[in-house]
């Protein structure tokens, strides 16, 4: 049983797609929420805006230098211990190709592929809007 208030954790995330595929990075086992899927980013340190968390997070867990676009969503989630705000971002990869440098692995799926991927709850939610996305451009 929680009591008392959740810690409040600020999260970026990015969306990088190349064609009807996005990128997804898998959490090291043994951690927080070890083996899921996610979009790649991270914890928006202090002083940060969640652009500038994705920009030093894929440079350090993937190794690749992004473009941050516009902001696709931004919502609050709630975990049994702690309350999320994440903000997802468009991005575009400008250097490098990503590597699983701090993340156990990465792969590029489609929407309808992530279906049977064990996906972190916060992110469902833009998987669902990716899969209306890639769908109603056929």
């Amino acid at each position: 049983m929680v009591t008392g208030p959740q810690p409040f954790v600020r999260v970026a995330a990015a969306i990088i797609r190349e064609g009807s595929r996005f990128l997804l990075t898998r959490r090291p086992d043994g951690g927080r929420h070890g083996g899921f899927w996610e979009f790649p980013g991270g914890k928006v340190e202090p002083g940060e805006t969640s652009e500038q968390a994705l920009e030093r997070e894929l440079r350090e867990e993937l190794g690749v230098g992004v473009r941050v676009g516009r902001l696709v969503r931004r919502f609050e989630h709630r975990y049994e211990d702690r309350t999320v705000e994440i903000c997802f971002h468009e991005a575009t990869l400008m250097d490098g190709a990503p590597q699983p440098l701090q993340v156990a692995a990465l792969a590029w799926r489609r929407p309808d592929e992530m279906e049977s991927l064990p996906i972190l709850p916060a992110d469902l939610v833009v998987v669902d809007d990716l899969a209306r996305l890639v769908g109603g451009e056929s």
